[in-house]
């Protein structure tokens, strides 16, 4: 399963004196085609051919694991491919100069050289070691060169990046050229990418620059605009900060305010926030300058909400999320809900913080291999080692030659491969593309074990449960065409339910297409096998079973099963049964022929999409329920159950910031924490939102679009446009 990330292209340059020379082009980062990413070309300056394992190692610690090992770039690195150009120099080291600064370091015009060290590298940078001459200099035949490698290695590059074989610190750039010795620290370049990449402007101020003289300036992340209403970032801006702001207010690098200082002048100009990679090279973007970055990126990292995933990844009580797209995984913790601010339609809340980002590898555990992520992964979210914190199983069977089950162990702020399956559990299980995975705890020890169902890829139907270790999974039975009780069909659909009580994981499974009549049973688990508890033949109690039967359960012990039928039927039905152990017992069926059928508040009707949980923390099955079909407006409601029936609640259109549209899916889960109801995670391809479920309704705790980023302060949450 190893995706080939770094693919040398290997070529032959002849010397003047006819000479084979090693030039050659590696891509070290790899995230699609070229004419989708921002390509960036990393060129060598000064390493000879003893030095190129060094210049390798120096790419890999300031761009590979530096730049795009870290916060904002590790988060976007989807958007980029990374082109490593190891060209060859005559001379170890590039050639330095050294001028006499006559006591006045930030003017150039006084300066004398003083000596030339000089050195045959094969782009003929100088390095000076002086600010006011940016660091370095280019020799008359630089840009040549330069141009010249490119066309030959990188011709379709979008950013350049040259590393020279110096010791020193510094660098110097711009229009989409970097040029740093191999002493600086990858924050530095970073840095530099805000000015390519976004349109930064330094947000530093040089001594003795004195007060900004040029024209009015009111665009990105500098402004010469005094009033906090009116400055290009004012949507970040609350009305509380004072204006101009005192270096000590609030977050360093949040709090959002007008900051004396900026683009190397030291007054008469304003920067956002008082610490931030454009003025400090190590501290992250701020929301200023991220949303400005963010928004440049956007077409590149190609990143949506299609596949989102709620979890108690970190065992504090609240659920997390876990995003995928394509070959990147994110992890973010949620903080729960808080008390707002004052002022900004989008403060206060709930929020989010990226932990964690996977871009194309997830490391290997003790004992186990690397998951490289990828566009068909199927992903389920259970405690598979008992620790309290939520885990992930995940198959692919679509992407690779080879299918593939991965066991991945939740650290608290990330993820491990523990356990990595090639084809097959060895002795028990092959896999196919059609394997459909089910999760319980099938034995009760506490941790989640694996069910696999296939009824597509082979001749008959097969049923395998695996036991998790924690660590690996190991198979306990296989059911080849049979379980006691049941003939496996290929239309088999599986529902895991405790409808026992005894702790352990048992299959409900329906097939309401292979046979002349529809067919509902209850398997039993044992820890070690399935048995046959019940087999309802055409009907359950008070419902005649149909092909569009939809079936809900909810978490804990004998919990409750809804069936739900919008499609066969004059009218829509839903029906609730409680099992007994060993049978079903009819509670209460609703239908939307009369309103007297029908759910108290809530009209029930054939589109509604149903979302099992306990709504209110009270123990019983409750069902979230989402309309955007039958009405005029778009409806999400609740649905409470009593024990012996239901109550529904609604909110219509808009709840806070969002508008409910036909595109939106919804995931419940609980991010309020310890002591809180159920909460909803709604989103579409762009937008998410999180909405917490209050006794007056439904309320927007915080909405995000197209990347999940929770400024202290936002009257705009719902753009990522400035101003």
């Amino acid at each position: 399963m190893i995706r080939q990330l770094r693919l040398p292209v290997l070529a032959l340059a002849l010397c003047a004196g006819g000479t084979a020379r090693a030039d050659s082009v590696t891509k070290v980062i790899d995230n699609g085609p070229d004419g989708t990413k921002r390509v960036i070309a990393v060129l060598g300056d000064g390493y000879a051919v003893a030095d190129q394992a060094k210049f390798d190692g120096d790419v890999d610690r300031l761009i590979v694991n530096g730049v795009f090992g870290h916060d904002f770039f590790q988060e976007n690195q989807n958007a980029f491919n990374v082109y490593r150009v190891n060209l060859i120099s005559v001379d170890s080291g590039v050639t330095r100069k050294v001028y006499d600064e006559h006591g006045t370091p930030a003017d150039a015009s006084d300066d004398t050289v003083k000596s030339i060290t000089p050195k045959n590298s094969a782009l003929k940078y100088v390095f000076s070691g002086s600010w006011a001459h940016c660091w370095l200099e280019e020799s008359p035949t630089t840009p040549a060169l330069r141009n010249a490698a490119l066309a030959k290695w990188v011709p379709h590059y979008d950013y350049v990046v040259v590393i020279l074989n110096d010791d020193s610190y510094g660098g110097c750039g711009g229009g989409g050229l970097q040029v740093v010795p191999r002493g600086v620290d990858w924050p530095v370049l970073a840095h530099e990418y805000g000015h390519g990449i976004g349109g930064l402007a330094d947000e530093y101020s040089a001594g003795g620059k004195g007060k900004y003289p040029g024209a009015a300036i009111n665009n990105n992340n500098i402004s010469t605009v005094g009033d906090r209403s009116k400055v290009y970032w004012n949507r970040f801006v609350d009305p509380a900060t004072p204006a101009p702001t005192a270096p000590g207010t609030g977050d360093p690098n949040r709090t959002t305010g007008l900051f004396v200082g900026g683009g190397t002048w030291e007054s008469g100009i304003f920067h956002p926030v008082d610490s931030c990679r454009m003025k400090g090279n190590t501290p992250p973007f701020c929301p200023v300058c991220s949303t400005i970055m963010s928004k440049a990126l956007y077409p590149y990292t190609q990143h949506t909400f299609d596949k989102v995933y709620a979890g108690d990844f970190d065992g504090d009580g609240r659920s997390d999320l876990l995003v995928h797209n394509g070959q990147d995984l994110a992890a973010y913790r949620t903080k729960g809900t808080k008390p707002a601010p004052s002022g900004g339609a989008g403060s206060g809340g709930a929020g989010l913080d990226l932990t964690w980002v996977a871009n194309n590898v997830v490391p290997a555990g003790p004992g186990g291999n690397i998951w490289q992520p990828a566009p068909g992964d199927q992903y389920v979210v259970a405690d598979f080692d008992g620790d309290g914190k939520d885990d992930l199983v995940v198959f692919n069977g679509a992407d690779w030659n080879t299918p593939y089950l991965g066991l991945l162990h939740s650290t608290g702020t990330g993820f491990q491969c523990v356990a990595r399956y090639d084809g097959a559990v060895p002795g028990f299980w092959t896999f196919k593309p059609g394997d459909k995975i089910l999760v319980g705890d099938f034995d009760g020890d506490g941790k989640a074990d694996v069910a696999l169902f296939n009824g597509a890829n082979w001749s008959a139907p097969y049923l395998g449960v695996l036991r998790s270790t924690g660590t690996h999974l190991a198979g306990v039975h296989r059911y080849d065409g049979t379980v006691p009780g049941w003939a496996m069909k290929p239309g088999d659909q599986f529902t895991v339910a405790d409808f026992d009580g005894d702790g352990k994981s048992d299959l409900y499974v329906f097939n309401g297409t292979n046979w002349g009549v529809k067919y509902f049973g209850m398997l039993k688990s044992s820890g070690s096998g399935l048995s046959d508890a019940k087999l309802f033949s055409g009907s359950l109690p008070g419902w005649t079973l149909n092909t569009h039967d939809q079936f809900f359960v909810g978490g804990g012990k004998k919990s409750d099963l809804y069936v739900f039928n919008g499609s066969d039927w004059a009218h829509a039905y839903l029906l609730m049964v409680q099992p007994t152990g060993t049978d079903l017992a009819f509670v209460k069926r609703y239908d939307d022929g009369t309103a007297a059928a029908n759910v108290p508040g809530w009209h029930l009707t054939k589109g509604d999409r149903l979302y099992p949980a306990d709504a209110n923390k009270d123990g019983k099955t409750d069902l979230f329920v989402y309309n955007t079909t039958n009405w005029g407006t778009d409806y999400l409601g609740t649905l409470l159950s009593t024990g012996s029936g239901l109550t529904g609640s609604w909110a219509a259109h808009w709840v806070g910031g969002w508008n409910l549209g036909p595109g939106d899916v919804i995931l419940p889960c609980h991010y309020d924490g310890p002591g809180g109801v159920s909460d909803v995670v709604i989103r579409n391809k762009q937008w998410l939102g999180l909405i917490s479920r209050k006794p007056s309704g439904f309320a927007m705790d915080r909405i995000y679009f197209r990347r999940l980023a929770t400024p202290l302060y936002d009257t705009r949450p719902w753009s990522d446009s400035l101003p």
